[in-house]
């Protein structure tokens, strides 16, 4: 079991001509929000859709995990993830559906759901994080899991079902929450370093956990 299971809905075989081309990605900006939040002492899980036939292995993962918040996190370093493919909307809309059938707390970070938030609460995401989400998501994970006594209506970046509008006016716009620090630096030096190899992350590709 996890925690926090996270996921991103850039699946290669829902695009033809990249999958012919077979160059698929690590998505690093997930594997980043995984890392922070792992830092912060929760236990996680990760499904890498780039390489799943199809959502269904994303079920499987919900199951295999049973997390009580699932985070569809995209990989904003990616350019693919970037361009808002609507078959990759529809993607993420079934993801967060399976998500929310199963109990879990939905939440949404990308450029996609920045800009339309209002078409994920519609898919049962219960909170979009705006911009740049590493702190935000760590701020809403402590608020929720009452790790924080912290208002989920004071958090920055943040929007949520029911008030479509971001609490704090803006996205973030600097990776690792630049303008809660009082730091000019968006270069990410604040984030946690990533381990790929021996990983005590559960990174799924497949059905099966192919690095732990």
């Amino acid at each position: 079991m996890a925690e926090v299971l996270f996921g991103q809905s850039y699946y290669l075989r829902f695009d033809p001509k990249l999958w012919e081309a077979m160059q698929p990605y690590p998505p690093l900006g997930t594997l980043y929000a995984a890392a922070t939040i792992r830092e912060r002492g929760y236990d996680v899980a990760l499904f890498d859709a780039m390489l799943a036939d199809s959502e269904e292995r994303w079920a499987e993962a919900l199951d295999e995990h049973r997390p009580r918040y699932a985070v569809l996190y995209e990989d904003n370093f990616n350019y693919l993830s970037k361009m808002c493919l609507l078959r990759m909307r529809e993607a993420a809309v079934t993801m967060a559906r399976m998500a929310k059938e199963r109990g879990c707390t939905v939440i949404l970070c990308g450029a996609d759901a920045t800009d339309h938030a209002g078409l994920y609460f519609d898919a049962d995401v219960d909170f979009v994080l705006r911009g740049e989400g590493e702190v935000t998501l760590g701020e809403l994970l402590d608020s929720l899991s009452g790790r924080s006594s912290q208002p989920v209506e004071e958090i920055l970046g943040l929007a949520m079902a029911g008030n479509r509008y971001s609490v704090n006016g803006n996205p973030i716009s600097e990776v690792g929450g630049a303008e809660r620090r009082g730091s000019t630096s968006n270069n990410g030096e604040t984030l946690p370093p990533l381990t790929i190899n021996h990983s005590p992350l559960t990174i799924h590709q497949s059905p099966r956990p192919i690095l732990r």
